[in-house]
């Protein structure tokens, strides 16, 4: 268990999880059929992201976290196996209501293509939505297996780098802008702050 739950495979995860998202909302969700004779056509395919355009979203926040997870340290993998939580939950509740109710989710979408407000006599759920499905759950799986596991995982060589960087910089900063009372003493004495050649 402990193998499986390396930042290494924790990522991957979280990139299925959000891949699977958002291939998935680029493809076909509903097919309405038997729309009216109004209509110039009969069977209207609606994609994902006319019908559930917030799970787009939702796949970034999984890849957005899953690029993050790779160099973050302790604190921040738990705000972000938050989010990626919040992604996936929020995803399956927008699944769930495209599965209960297509009618209600396509009429708006449905209405652009044809032209009218009538609805169409029926709706096929493609099987496409159950891979988006599984996409929710792995974002969900993931943000749990941060909570549990990363723990144990060392601090990446990125975010160790960062922090010297930062920290580097920041001494650096302080080094090279000397403080401004000291360059009125400085001035007083007849030390001329352009001349670099002066010792410090």
């Amino acid at each position: 268990m402990a193998r499986a739950l390396t930042r290494r495979n924790v990522v991957l995860l979280a990139i299925l999880g959000g891949a699977l998202l958002m291939i998935a909302t680029t493809q076909t969700w509903i097919t309405a059929g038997g729309v009216d004779d109004l209509s110039d056509t009969q069977h209207v395919e609606i994609s994902g992201t006319d019908v559930a355009d917030t799970v787009t979203a939702m796949a970034l926040v999984g890849l957005a976290g899953a690029l993050a997870l790779t160099i973050a340290r302790k604190v921040l993998r738990h705000v972000i196996a938050g989010l990626l939580i919040a992604a996936g939950v929020f995803s399956l509740i927008t699944i769930s209501s495209v599965v209960a109710a297509p009618e209600e989710r396509a009429v708006e979408a449905l209405g652009e293509v044809t032209g009218t407000t009538e609805q169409a006599a029926s709706y096929e759920i493609a099987g496409v939505v159950w891979l988006a499905m599984a996409g929710g759950v792995i974002l969900v799986g993931t943000g749990l297996l941060v909570l549990l596991g990363s723990s144990r995982w060392k601090d990446s060589a990125a975010s160790k780098k960062y922090d010297r960087d930062a920290s580097g910089a920041a001494a650096a900063s302080a080094e090279e802008d000397p403080d401004e009372f000291d360059l009125w003493d400085g001035l007083s004495a007849g030390d001329d702050p352009t001349d670099r050649s002066a010792p410090s």
